[in-house]
């Protein structure tokens, strides 16, 4: 197969990088770190580089791989370096770790006595099949929750981890949790099946155990570049590693202080031993920032200083002016939505340039109900998008079974959907069967079409059932996707199911139909041929990737979905103790700081205004309960915060002051009586509950109630 060439290196491209850019993309063979604040242009200096090893020092472009974490940066990063390279088919692999993993293990599986036609089981095919798995655990053990168990799953692949010894970390649900994970790997392996963990942990353990492949991937890849590197987790840095084992060049950009997905496997130690691992690797840093103003940037520079594990950097900008940073102090949660949707109307911003920002999900409701009495638009990220729909499900479930009949939860969605005759009773028998023969639950339907024991009415139907996939199997073979799902929908009687289930929404449910039929001729004529590709496109997709920039609506996100978007004016609401920083993390050091650096990501999305609110009261479970402003609100010098109101006509907009909790403030330098010196690092409540959070020179932090503590205030000295 022959590889386009790219046209001349354009070095006149170089010259619109800065100076810290420009030494970063011509960096040598070699390991290197490029530290990158937020809206310092990282993707730029990885396109660059790719550019420049191509046209400059001659690099085949099919010996490069850059990786990224999702299809949104990847597809940007894509077109991108097509376009550098004037290349009209990119001979560089770019895609996401999982994309790369999967194109590997389609490739390479059997080396590890797996078919190579597996299925990826996305969030709702693991939660059907866990929850299947904790309802027939024993009796006797301890119960958990499907989400428990496959939260608990999901860490000790991404770690690596051996489960018999992690589950004595818990050791009251230790037999319950790991009776859960072998009876779902035995299952998954069953069902021909894995999930987005086991992409990562295979390709490990197949670079790991197999020399022939590895050497093999290392030789076709000889320079590898990775994108957000703080987000990375022992998986995915064992597989940077085991790639650039032979050569060493391994070029990753990242920015410590956007390091804030822990809880789903990432581990800032990764970027922070960067220079340990990889004892030759050069740094540099990015930190010229050309997406916020001035103010925005003084502000999230100062919250995010207060963190002690970091690599240090600080954003500036090149670019004079802009509006102060504001507060709005709310009397309560309605108060807060009710304030950014007229906010919106007074400043007349365009709805697409508006996002509003908040720590959990549940936030959103009071946002959303403030916007509909406004009659504004609005899209929310995280809500349950298009390919989550029960009938996009339903049509995906069919397909899958053209490509994988062993996947048994695909063949328990549509087994009777539209109905066909094979009722509860008769689906819980062929599960017997199942159990019994152990055997897919597919290959039990194709046995019992001749079972004498069925009704001849169940008989037809299971043959019929059977019939229909073999036909659309066969079908598959030489059809593009959209007339395969279109003969599907017609044999089946699908649209006359949905027409006539509910009578309420129907026709809103025929559209979803309608556009997934869409969603496939578009695939079609992109001329990515097979039903195989195509389901493992969406295998892969993600809400965030349907983000649209241009659609003309506010855009309601939790601070997590923010990471990687960028608006003109972002609202960050819920700035309150218990909110941001979640109370979760309030006994842990490092989980306060991931909470800062989360409230940091969150500012710098804004490219010219940032409005911050925080309410007085909030609703928690019903009742009404006073909410504390969140220390990250502090932590902003008074002179950058201007406060906004109801109350603001009637004077010139002043500096939000600290709060004044009484005698200790954070900062404040402090003596204890057992514990010795220490600093206050925050401070809460008033009178005979104020308590003060204190890190002593030990590295040991603590809580107190001042008035009950032994402590002393070492006078005019602040950290």
């Amino acid at each position: 197969m022959s590889i386009p060439s790219p046209k001349s290196f354009d070095h006149l491209s170089l010259e619109y990088l800065n100076e810290a850019q420009r030494r970063a993309v011509t960096e040598s063979d070699g390991p290197a770190l490029v530290l990158a604040g937020a809206g310092t242009g990282k993707t730029r200096v990885i396109v660059e580089r790719l550019a420049w090893l191509v046209g400059e020092k001659g690099v085949d472009p099919r010996r490069l791989l850059a990786l990224t974490f999702t299809n949104r940066a990847a597809g940007e990063m894509r077109q991108r370096v097509a376009a550098r390279l004037q290349m009209e088919r990119l001979a560089c692999w770019v895609g996401t770790f999982h994309s790369f993993a999967l194109y590997v293990l389609r490739r390479e599986i059997e080396h590890l006595g797996r078919s190579a036609s597996f299925t990826v089981f996305d969030d709702a095919d693991q939660f059907a099949l866990m929850k299947r798995i904790v309802q027939d655990l024993p009796p006797n053990l301890p119960k958990v929750s499907p989400r428990e168990a496959l939260h608990w799953i999901s860490l000790q692949k991404q770690n690596l981890s051996d489960p018999a010894q992690s589950a004595a970390d818990d050791p009251e649900h230790a037999q319950t949790l790991q009776a859960a994970w072998t009876r779902y790997h035995t299952l998954l392996e069953g069902h021909n099946a894995v999930d987005f963990d086991d992409l990562l942990v295979l390709l490990v353990r197949l670079l790991a155990e197999h020399a022939d492949v590895r050497g093999r991937y290392q030789y076709r890849y000889q320079y590898v570049h990775i994108d957000e590197y703080q987000d990375t987790n022992r998986a995915q840095y064992m597989i940077a590693r085991w790639l650039t084992e032979s050569h060493g060049n391994l070029f990753v950009v990242g920015d410590e202080d956007q390091s804030i997905y822990s809880w789903r496997g990432a581990t800032i130690q990764n970027i922070l031993d960067f220079e340990r691992d990889f004892p030759k690797a050069r740094v540099f840093r990015l930190e010229q920032n050309y997406r916020s103003t001035a103010p925005v940037l003084a502000a999230a520079n100062a919250v995010v200083a207060h963190n002690q594990r970091r690599l240090g950097k600080t954003l500036w900008t090149a670019q004079e002016g802009g509006e102060s940073v504001r507060f709005y102090q709310a009397k309560d949660g309605e108060d807060e939505a009710r304030f950014v949707v007229e906010d919106i109307g007074k400043r007349d911003l365009a709805p697409r340039q508006v996002a509003v920002l908040f720590r959990t999900n549940g936030q959103a409701r009071l946002m959303e109900e403030a916007l509909r009495r406004k009659g504004l638009a609005y899209v929310v990220i995280g809500a349950v998008q298009f390919y989550g729909r029960k009938e996009v499900k339903d049509i995906l479930s069919y397909l899958r079974l053209l490509v994988n009949p062993a996947d048994d939860l695909s063949v328990r969605r549509i087994i009777n959907v539209p109905a066909r005759g094979i009722g509860a009773a008769t689906a819980e028998r062929f599960e017997e069967y199942t159990k019994q023969r152990n055997v897919s639950l597919f290959q039990v339907l194709r046995d019992v079409e001749t079972d004498e024991t069925l009704t001849p009415r169940s008989r037809t139907a299971v043959g019929a059932f059977v019939h229909l996939l073999d036909d659309l199997r066969l079908a598959a073979r030489s059809s593009q996707v959209a007339p395969l799902v279109e003969t599907l929908l017609a044999q089946t009687g699908y649209r006359a199911y949905v027409e006539h289930t509910d009578e309420r929404d129907y026709q809103t449910r025929l559209e979803i139909v309608d556009e997934f039929v869409s969603a496939c001729a578009q695939f079609d004529a992109q001329g990515k041929a097979g039903l195989d590709n195509f389901l493992q496109e969406l295998a892969l997709y993600s809400d965030v990737d349907a983000y649209d920039p241009d659609t003309p609506a506010v855009t309601l996100l939790t601070c997590h979905s923010a990471k990687g978007l960028e608006f003109d004016h972002v609202y960050l609401i819920g700035l309150e103790e218990g909110l941001l920083p979640h109370a979760g993390a309030r006994d842990s050091d490092e989980e306060l700081e991931e909470e800062r650096r989360l409230c940091y990501v969150a500012m710098t999305r804004a490219r010219k205004t940032l409005t911050l609110a925080a309410a007085q009261t909030r609703l928690i479970y019903g009742e009404p309960r006073e909410a504390a402003r969140s220390r990250f609100v502090g932590e902003i010098p008074p002179e950058q915060l201007v406060q906004v109101g109801q109350d603001a006509a009637r004077r010139t907009a002043a500096p939000v002051s600290r709060p004044a909790l009484g005698p200790l403030k954070m900062g404040t330098r402090v003596r204890h009586a057992a514990f010795g010196e220490g600093i206050v690092m925050f401070t809460a409540g008033t009178g005979a509950k104020l308590r003060a959070r204190i890190r002593f020179q030990t590295g040991r932090t603590r809580e107190f109630m001042v008035g009950k503590a032994p402590l002393e205030i070492l006078e005019g000295k602040k950290r």
